[in-house]
């Protein structure tokens, strides 16, 4: 029988738990009176369970009520910070003041920002793009499946917003590869993992670099028919220097 009535104590106090913290959760305010009625439990059972069971919980007393603590203005500088540093936004912004970053950061007032965009990018898959953010923050190598084409061992570097299209910036045996996101298919992870070169990481972050991702196909092109159709250096005329 002890062991019956210990476990049917502990049941009860998991679900007493339980109920707390969904209704706390909920942004309730717990009076200790009103519970201990409900559960059929002391007051001083009720305290213990606020005080010492919940302590994880971010809790403030109030005349015998409990609730979550909210804070609407607490300090979201870091990540915001980090956030507007690692996209580029932080460009846009001509301060990143702490007050600034709390504002912008603070879901309960009106945001004093927005950034207008020409139109939503269509044609890109989420699972796509969640795929590949992961494999560029963890340095894996990847292959797609682009219009029915498969290119396999590339190195994704950067997700990069540009003239309203997202483009996926990667390379393969030191060559720059560019896609345009609403082209991928899928996307598939591979367990071998690559080293950023800095070389590239400049160069891709640069404005002109940026700009041109449109029309990088072109230009690969032209260059690549340039290359073609240059002469050879024993059959230069006489006089062009090598």
């Amino acid at each position: 029988m002890r062991a019956t009535d210990s476990a049917h104590r502990h049941d009860r106090l998991a679900l007493r738990l339980s109920v707390i913290i969904s209704r706390l959760l909920a942004g309730e305010s717990l009076s200790l009176k009103a519970l201990s009625g409900e559960f059929g439990v002391s007051e001083r059972t009720l305290r213990r369970d606020f005080s010492q069971r919940l302590l994880h919980l971010d809790l403030i007393s109030d005349n015998g009520c409990w609730r979550l603590r909210t804070n609407p203005m607490r300090d979201h500088t870091p990540g915001a910070l980090a956030f507007a540093r690692n996209t580029g936004i932080a460009r846009l912004i001509p301060s990143q003041s702490r007050q600034l970053m709390q504002l912008l950061m603070d879901e309960n007032g009106t945001s004093p920002c927005l950034i207008g965009h020409v139109h939503q990018p269509a044609g890109i898959l989420p699972d796509c793009f969640q795929r590949l953010a992961e494999a560029i923050y963890h340095h894996r190598m990847v292959s797609l499946l682009v219009k029915g084409i498969r290119h396999d061992h590339l190195e994704p570097y950067r997700l990069i917003f540009s003239q309203a299209c997202w483009f996926l910036v990667a390379c393969r045996q030191g060559a720059i590869h560019v896609f345009s996101l609403h082209e991928i298919i899928s996307v598939s992870l591979s367990e071998q993992h690559f080293r950023h070169r800095n070389e590239t990481n400049a160069l891709i972050a640069m404005e002109d670099f940026i700009n041109a991702l449109p029309h990088f196909h072109f230009i690969s092109n032209v260059i690549h028919t340039f290359r073609e159709h240059s002469p050879e250096p024993h059959t230069r005329p006489k006089g062009v220097k090598t």
